[in-house]
């Protein structure tokens, strides 16, 4: 499965201050840690004292931001021995470090498995406080891949817990990560709320740094609600605090008070506050904000008609941050940079960074469970690895103690060998039972939840079944217009219906063998199979016809605009085709909507 690796280190410093209440689960501060003294602890320690596990813990936490690796290496051991000794706070803490190890280093399956087991060690514990935190990591976990609604589920199940639990700390920090998704949500007025919360309990607590984290959280959900002054106000308190907090709180506010200037039209101060961002050591701590600062910097450009410098400032941008911030704002660049393109009239230009986008964008899709067979398959590798260790540390003992207990580690070897061949049997039987549910599972994962209809997974598989045989058809690409104000004005729920109404028109304008297909939000794909320019064209105006005649329940008109490609399904490539037709697409909405556009290359070639 690909993902989006998060290797680089310094990326992971934004993290850090999300998690630094993880601190309060152990007895000393990583800055304190004296590393020495914790490994010769160790060597005096025998191999199956229990007391090996809190120094093993202390080494894992103290490494996780400057080398992952070793913290993995070291909260395996103490995994392995809080599994020996059945002590559950400690392998919810132990779970927890080696899947933010994971997740630092970019493997993030194995991460969503170990976070998981945190998960239900903390709720073996009783521990509100472990509960609270091992949720709020799974959440974080999820915001790191662009997942909100999972982030949200799991900060609501922290902040139930945080609540319960004896550290004020967690309850700042979990009303922190809720107002951060809740703006990526556009819900700024319950974000603002969140924010503000965590801005008075920090304030009790006497922890400026959190309380100023807290405070642009909380003048970002004003500025983008409209109160541009007061979001300004509080920015420029944060930055009045340089010395006294983190680099990334500093550079997060610095590129939100250039957004302050840029809407405020003062471009001059808005252009250098952005340089200084993606420039300056202490401005670009935070990589989502050199990516927010690139972006700002290009729109300032544009909006002063400095557009070739503002595409120079966009390729930079996509150099610069790419694997080292959100999805999101790599994406927003090189949508914006072939948007850009496409406005000058450059059509191979955007083809071509339209193709880098859709490659790059198959190369961070989200963390998806193929089915439950593979989920069982990783949990049986934990378990086995589990073991593994434990025998390794079994055959240490052997080599240390005296012979009399030799039966004795035979009778435990015996019994997790007994132990593990249950478990495959186990697996087998739940793989046979699986295996009967899998074709259920795989249409469910091609059937888009709000129309009923086929998904891009669906029309990835039909093209490919297809493949190699000697079919002319059309890719048919189609974009409700003026969405986004059906939305605004009506509600989500009228655009749902809008969606579902548009979804049954044109499946009864297709043909039995025609395949239809929901992209996401409001556009559609239609693969018109034996179609000619001329047919293609006939049924794509028939299909924009009926949909601007349907019924509706409100005042507004419901239009759309297509784009076509045609091509032959013994070469057909998704990618080609969707260029193409979403150049098509492009050149229907740039000439007023409502229309069907051919895309450049076939119209040429018909010429």
């Amino acid at each position: 499965m690909l993902l989006l690796r998060i290797k680089d280190l310094k990326t992971v410093r934004w993290i850090l201050l999300l998690l630094l209440p993880f601190t309060t689960s152990f007895p000393i501060l990583a800055s304190d840690v004296n590393v020495d003294t914790l490994k010769a602890t160790l060597t005096d320690l025998s191999l199956d004292d229990e007391a090996r596990i809190e120094p093993l813990i202390e080494l894992a936490y103290f490494y996780l931001y400057i080398a992952p690796k070793k913290t993995a290496k070291y909260a395996t051991q103490a995994l392995a021995f809080s599994s020996i000794h059945n002590n559950n706070a400690s392998k919810a803490k132990a779970l927890r470090l080696l899947g933010q190890a994971e997740m630092y280093q970019g493997l993030n399956q194995a991460a969503f498995a170990h976070l998981n087991q945190a998960i239900n060690s903390a709720k073996a514990s009783e521990n509100s406080h472990l509960i609270s935190v091992s949720n709020r990591v799974m959440g974080v976990f999820y915001e790191l891949i662009i997942d909100h609604d999972n982030a949200m589920k799991y900060y609501i199940i922290a902040l139930t817990f945080a609540k319960l639990s004896d550290k004020k700390e967690d309850l700042a920090m979990v009303f922190n990560n809720l107002g951060n998704v809740l703006n990526s949500q556009h819900d700024y007025n319950n974000a603002a709320r969140y924010f503000e919360q965590s801005i008075t309990i920090n304030a009790e607590l006497n922890d400026l740094n959190m309380k100023m984290n807290a405070t642009v959280g909380l003048s970002v959900s004003l500025l983008r609600s409209g109160d541009v002054l007061k979001a300004q106000s509080l920015l420029e308190k944060v930055i009045n605090n340089q010395s006294l907090i983190n680099d990334f709180i500093f550079s997060e506010a610095s590129v939100n008070l250039a957004h302050v200037y840029k809407l405020l039209k003062t471009f001059s101060s808005a252009k250098s506050l952005y340089r200084f961002v993606i420039d300056d050591e202490k401005g670009s701590a935070y990589p989502p904000a050199v990516a927010a600062a690139y972006l700002g910097l290009a729109d300032v450009l544009i909006q002063t008609n400095h557009i070739k410098q503002a595409g120079d400032v966009y390729r930079k941008g996509i150099i610069a941050v790419k694997g080292k911030t959100s999805v999101k704002s790599e994406m927003a660049l090189y949508e914006n940079l072939a948007k850009l393109e496409l406005n000058q009239g450059h059509f191979e230009t955007a083809a071509t960074v339209q193709s880098e986008y859709i490659e790059r964008r198959n190369q961070i899709k989200p963390l998806i469970q193929d089915g439950m067979v593979e989920k069982l398959e990783n949990q049986l590798q934990i378990e086995r690895d589990h073991i593994k260790l434990q025998n390794e540390l079994i055959v240490s003992q052997q080599e240390s103690q005296h012979s009399s207990l030799y039966l004795f580690t035979a009778i435990v070897i015996s019994l997790v060998s007994l132990a593990l061949f249950l478990l495959l049997l186990l697996r087998k039987q739940l793989i046979a039972r699986l295996k009967s549910t899998n074709k259920t599972l795989k249409k469910a994962s091609e059937t888009d939840p709000l129309t009923g209809i086929g998904n891009r997974r669906y029309l990835d598989n039909k093209l490919e079944a297809f493949k190699c045989q000697d079919i002319q058809m059309a890719f048919i690409l189609l974009d409700i217009d003026h969405f986004k104000e059906i939305n605004d004005n009506f509600g989500h729920d009228a655009g749902d219906e809008i969606l579902i109404a548009i979804s049954e028109t044109i499946k009864d304008v297709c043909r039995k063998n025609d395949i239809f297909a929901r992209m996401g939000g409001e556009e559609f794909v239609i693969l018109s199979m034996s179609s000619t320019e001329e047919s293609a064209r006939f049924f794509a105006e028939r299909v924009r016809a009926c949909i601007e005649g349907m019924s509706r329940s409100f005042e507004s008109t419901i239009t759309t605009s297509i784009g076509i490609a045609l091509g032959n399904m013994e070469k057909a490539n998704y990618d080609d085709l969707y260029k193409q037709a979403d150049i098509a697409l492009y050149l229907a909405k740039s000439q007023g909507r409502n229309r069907v556009m051919l895309s450049p290359k076939v119209a040429s070639a018909s010429n």
